[in-house]
């Protein structure tokens, strides 16, 4: 065998090692980097595909697999805790409203109503002068437990919806200015999105008002076809976020709420450039139905976003203008049927 015949040979054999270098190594190994890639923007799935390549790199493949997997059953134990933590926090808030509404204040108006009877039979003027005192401080305890009332359970929002509870619950706000912006058309929303979207605001402002240093607070509420928008912004301060909440020491609020927004697939932002603006963004892509429908019970003429609630019955949706209509239709809907035609 000649010279030139064994170098083409070597020539040969080099390059096809190389191909198959290429093939079964190198070209694996960059999948698989582009797969970990893929993971770091949130893909949980992406080392499901198949890389191919030599048996040790499909069995590194899998094993990171297998990472993933484990990451993703945490992160939905995760979830689910932090769901049932904050389903208990409102349970644990409507108890304590009752118990204070039941218990606390009616206490303290039978105390009221004993000291206004005191009043009418004293004589003594210090003594009327004490029992005074004593009737105002009284008073005024009863008003700031009805507003920890107010804020532990909102009595309007399942029925009035946000942005009535959030009006009322703006007026009882003393400590700042505060100014109220609803764009879009209102509309109402699950019970647990403007639960979370209330809790929210409550946790911006009260942050504003113990931590910014500003005067002003301004609330927008932006009902957006497929999302809806919370922006809480102050003339304050500001401060210095994290790159992850989590690592937030102080805040737990704040990381309170970031759980309950992405328990329902949103985002909370916050920036801190000039004041603080905290914005919430929920997901709420839903089919509009018609532009006007008829409440099948009390015969009003209603654009469904506006409505207080809707049924479905017999393969078709029917909306109402408050829960008196909606329950008369539960309890007996073959009665309203036939009268729920659009205008």
């Amino acid at each position: 065998m000649s010279m030139l015949q064994i170098c083409v040979m070597g020539g040969v054999l080099f390059l096809v090692s190389n191909l198959w270098f290429y093939i079964r190594i190198l070209r694996p190994l960059r999948r698989l980097v582009y797969h970990a890639q893929d993971l770091t923007r949130g893909n949980l799935e992406a080392f499901e595909c198949d890389c191919g390549g030599i048996r040790e790199i499909d069995t590194l493949r899998r094993a990171m697999a297998g990472m993933v997997g484990h990451v993703r059953r945490t992160q939905k134990q995760s979830k689910a805790y932090a769901d049932r933590l904050a389903e208990g926090q409102e349970q644990e808030r409507n108890r304590l409203a009752r118990e204070l509404h039941d218990d606390t204040v009616q206490s303290l108006i039978a105390v009221l109503h004993h000291i206004d009877f005191t009043i009418e039979q004293a004589q003594d003027h210090t003594v009327l002068q004490m029992l005074q005192t004593a009737r105002t401080q009284v008073v005024e305890t009863i008003h700031s437990l009805r507003r920890l009332i107010g804020d532990l359970r909102p009595p309007a929002l399942d029925e009035l919806g946000l942005v009535t509870a959030l009006t009322l619950y703006l007026d009882r706000i003393s400590q700042m200015k505060t100014t109220f912006q609803v764009l879009g058309t209102p509309r109402r929303l699950s019970h647990q999105q403007e639960l979370t979207l209330f809790r929210a605001a409550q946790e911006a402002i009260t942050n504003a008002i113990r931590h910014s240093g500003g005067d002003h607070v301004h609330i927008t509420v932006d009902y957006q076809p497929d999302a809806t928008y919370l922006i809480v912004k102050d003339n304050g301060k500001g401060f210095e976020v994290p790159a992850y909440l989590s690592d937030f020491e102080g805040h737990y609020g704040l990381i309170g709420i970031q759980e309950r927004v992405e328990s329902l697939h949103g985002k909370l932002m916050i920036d801190t450039t000039q004041g603080t603006q905290v914005t919430v963004c929920i997901p709420t892509r839903q089919q509009q139905p018609q532009d006007q429908v008829r409440d099948p019970v009390c015969s009003v003429v209603l654009q469904p976003q506006q409505a207080y609630g809707k049924v479905d019955y017999g393969g078709k949706t029917y909306y109402f203008c408050c829960p008196v209509c909606q329950g008369a239709f539960q309890k007996e809907p073959h009665t309203y049927v036939d009268k729920a035609i659009a205008p």
